[in-house]
């Protein structure tokens, strides 16, 4: 057995192997964070394996559950965490071309990310996702401002002050848990949580939810992600969309599943998702900043999955665990060619990148992720859509779903503008490097694989009514 443990030993080991080889060669050190993050993703995939055939329990520190500290990984838990090491090592390619020194404390702080955002995925104790939680916090604060202007700094600063609000939050619910259980096991609070008393079970779990709803881009507490993207290095602004908002999303959905089994709190859930779609969707179609409106897009998306975990069927909560599958593929690709957009337009404008992306290395994979996000079939961000309608129809909530529809349409409007703009006749096409382009092509394809054979997600995603009912 490959021990989950090793996916967040690993990326630790490199993240502080990163000084002592950038002594030697700073080019190493690039090429040791790609290293890592394949080797991570190569683990993710066995592990995805045995996770299919049982539930992996990995205990560290030789003391059994509850009081030790366990990671609990489920075939849920486990493909996300594949995806977001998939997703890692695409964007440590497209990290070759960030030239801005410190390089070494800039590879620290990503591998540091992967390995707080990972090690969310894993745990199975509150208090170590916790720990995670302000590991993955800390690593993204620095490289939100890593280029040293004034756009990374704000970006950073309403980061810093939200996100500590956030951390805030999550330490009021453990406090809360443990003061009426004494276990942090998720498991173990899930057994006793209804011996809590009801108003203080009621406020720990709003606490947590609003907490982890910092990283999962949710209203009203994400106001800091579209200075933060757009401050951020291009590569930064991809790996912030797919990898620690999608650690904050599978922890709403540990919160809210597999602790608390709130059935009756699900239409707060569902009402908190669609503020957080429309929020993200109608600012989105009014920017004209590139990074922005993607980020403000990440946004919207992020309100549409928490919207299919708050509806609760399994339908509908296998339509969100796609749906965040596709984004985290989409999001990062669109984000890396924006970067490519705005180096060759030198500029964040829209409307100054008219006909740079007619090169169909830049190009068909741009237009592949836009329609993929769009929700376009045969593209992997049908299916989680599809579900999620199918889901809310189930259940009657036909207001809710002609809202969803509504904030569809608003999001097709703003990225139909957005692909007329670049690939109408303009300025001269220039030709992407290798180091932009690779990512590109392998993100696009993922995307056209898990939309035409979606048969292998389908399998995993078969046991969603399992963590629906409170399991790993």
């Amino acid at each position: 057995m490959i021990r989950p443990v090793l996916l967040i030993a690993f990326p630790l080991l490199f993240a502080f192997l990163s000084p002592i080889i950038g002594l030697w060669s700073k080019k190493w050190v690039r090429y040791l964070v790609i290293f890592a993050t394949a080797l991570n993703a190569t683990l993710a995939g066995f592990i995805l394996m045995e996770a299919l055939q049982h539930p992996i329990f990995d205990i560290i520190g030789g003391f059994q559950p509850p009081l030790g500290i366990v990671l609990m990984v489920g075939p849920l838990g486990a493909i996300i965490a594949l995806i977001i090491n998939i997703v890692a090592f695409i964007i440590s390619i497209y990290n070759l071309k960030v030239e801005k020194e410190p390089i070494v404390k800039y590879s620290m702080l990503y591998l540091l990310l992967v390995m707080g955002s990972t090690g969310m995925v894993l745990t199975g104790d509150l208090f170590n996702l916790f720990v995670f939680l302000e590991v993955t916090s800390i690593a993204s604060y620095g490289l939100a401002a890593y280029n040293k202007d004034k756009e990374g700094f704000m970006g950073a600063m309403k980061y810093v002050i939200i996100g500590s609000i956030g951390s805030t939050f999550v330490l009021i619910g453990i406090t809360l848990i443990y003061s009426q259980l004494r276990t942090l096991n998720m498991l173990d609070i899930a057994a006793r949580i209804g011996t809590m008393d009801p108003y203080v079970k009621i406020i720990a779990f709003t606490s947590l939810f609003l907490g982890f709803g910092v990283e999962a881009e949710m209203f009203p507490l994400n106001t800091w992600v579209p200075d933060a993207y757009d401050g951020a290095p291009h590569p930064i602004s991809a790996a912030f969309a797919s990898l620690p908002a999608k650690a904050g999303i599978f922890a709403l959905a540990r919160v809210i599943f597999t602790m608390f089994s709130f059935t009756n709190f699900l239409w707060f859930v569902v009402i908190m998702g669609l503020l957080t779609v429309f929020f993200g969707e109608i600012i989105a179609y009014t920017q004209k900043n590139l990074k922005k409106m993607l980020a403000y897009s990440s946004i919207g998306q992020m309100g549409m999955i928490i919207m299919g975990l708050g509806i609760g069927t399994t339908l509908a909560v296998e339509g969100a665990f796609y749906q965040m599958i596709a984004h985290a593929l989409g999001k990062a690709l669109l984000f890396i060619a924006a970067g490519f957009l705005i180096y060759a337009a030198k500029s964040n404008k829209i409307e100054d990148m008219k006909g740079m992306a007619r090169n169909p290395l830049i190009g068909i994979p741009l237009l592949i992720g836009a329609l993929s996000i769009m929700g376009m079939p045969p593209f992997a961000g049908f299916y989680g859509k599809f579900f999620i309608l199918m889901g809310g129809f189930s259940q009657g909530y036909y207001a809710i779903i002609a809202l969803f529809l509504a904030a569809s349409i608003v999001e097709v409007a703003y990225y139909a503008r957005f692909i007329k703009i670049v690939f109408e006749k303009g300025n001269k096409v220039i030709r992407p490097d290798a180091a932009t382009y690779i990512p590109l092509i392998l993100l696009a394809i993922l995307i056209v694989l898990i939309g035409i054979y979606p048969k292998p997600i389908l399998a995993v995603l078969q046991h969603v009514s399992a963590f629906i009912a409170g399991g790993a």
